[in-house]
């Protein structure tokens, strides 16, 4: 897609990636933890006074996943569940059932 191998491995890329997996201030990782705990979407939004941009853009990952034939299933997760396809608690046993495969 032409993008810079740098810009995910530098210090902006890898920081958001740590802020958004580890750090409670991340709008995105709070939207996750709280469907995990079993609130509902329309309730977690409704309830912030920011963005979670995850929300409105997994769908736009999933589709480019798709075009350039990226394999993301941890991300196909996550957008089934905001689209109320799926349940976190029948994700995580979707994601460990999934064959070992290499990667790259």
């Amino acid at each position: 897609m032409g993008a810079k191998p740098m810009t995910i491995t530098g210090l902006s890329g890898t920081g958001d990636i740590m802020l958004t997996c580890f750090v409670n201030l991340s709008r995105n990782r709070t939207v996750g933890v709280r469907l995990g705990s079993g609130e509902k979407l329309d309730d977690i939004l409704r309830s912030m006074n920011q963005v979670a941009e995850g929300v409105s853009t997994a769908g736009a990952v999933i589709a480019l996943g798709q075009k350039y034939k990226v394999q993301m299933p941890v991300l196909t997760a996550v957008a089934r569940i905001i689209d109320n396809e799926l349940t976190p608690k029948k994700a995580v046993l979707e994601l460990m059932s999934l064959p070992q495969v290499e990667e790259v």
